[in-house]
């Protein structure tokens, strides 16, 4: 979304688009089915967990599918089956991070109901810390944060990418029926952001700088790197990132196993861009 704007693809578009942070997923719905914003940028589990809550919202399109997160641990700490009766950081019980830490220590041969205890100490830069600490001995982290980790003297273990969809764009359903125009020309917008990460790195680079807030070039490359390997030109999660979302999510907001998941897949502005042409050439 940011490319979307500093690109000047909604602009070109006819997009006058407002970009406004929000801090977590539950505020940034709130504000969506309140009508006070008409899109909403994040990841899957928790608008799937608003829809398991009643909230009819659609998924429009989905750019990154891939969980870009490495596990920080101390430094006795080789592999995954290390953390056997040890201590791991996430943000909150229920939360993505702790989720997602579960899906990898399932994955690793261990029980992740049994085998470690999870201690919930908030986002990342606090997971940090709590690691430097001596606090818990793991916790989940984007790639772009290993600098960070490393500049710290912990340990880093890189974990078997997770199919998951972790930064999509959603609208309200009546939104979505009563503006098709519009949805497909943010959809454009979209497609083109993704192309313009994937084909110029000097610009994406330029923009979080900007929104990061940051100088130290280190962490705004990690960043990048981190974000723009294994973008999906064609922004439709897979079939495998849909289940892995929908597993997490389950645990969540159980309520949402009883519905037709894809009622809430609206994917067909993406999909024309797609027949058009329109994506195969922003890579020509």
């Amino acid at each position: 979304m940011w490319i979307a704007r500093e690109g000047g693809f909604f602009k070109e578009n006819g997009v006058d688009a407002k970009l406004i942070y929000m801090e977590g997923g539950r505020l940034s719905i709130q504000s969506l089915l309140s009508g006070h914003t008409q899109f909403m940028a994040g990841d899957a589990v928790s608008a799937l967990s608003a829809v398991g809550a009643g909230a009819d919202i659609v998924l429009l399109a989905s750019a990154k599918n891939i969980l870009p997160y490495v596990f920080a641990v101390a430094k006795q700490v080789k592999r995954i089956q290390d953390l056997k009766s040890k201590i791991v950081g996430i943000s909150q019980i229920g939360g993505r991070a702790g989720e997602i830490a579960r899906m990898v220590i399932k994955n690793n041969g261990l029980d992740p109901d049994k085998d470690v205890i999870y201690l919930a100490v908030g986002g990342t830069v606090s997971r940090l810390a709590a690691l430097s600490g001596g606090r818990v001995q793991a916790a989940p982290i984007s790639k772009g944060l290993v600098p960070a980790a490393e500049a710290k003297g912990l340990n880093i273990i890189e974990v078997e990418p997770i199919p998951l969809i972790i930064d999509a764009l959603w609208t309200t359903r009546t939104y979505a029926e009563e503006n098709p125009a519009l949805i497909y020309r943010v959809a454009r917008a979209y497609v083109a952001a993704v192309a313009a990460i994937v084909n110029d790195r000097d610009k994406p680079l330029v923009a979080l700088r900007k929104y990061m807030r940051t100088a130290d070039s280190k962490t705004i490359e990690s960043a990048y790197e981190g974000y723009a390997n294994g973008l999906d030109r064609v922004p439709i999660p897979n079939e495998k990132a849909i289940q892995n979302t929908l597993e997490i999510t389950y645990r969540i907001a159980p309520k949402l196993a009883g519905l037709d998941i894809k009622k809430h897949l609206y994917f067909g502005s993406v999909q024309r861009l797609k027949d058009e042409g329109f994506i195969d050439r922003l890579y020509k």
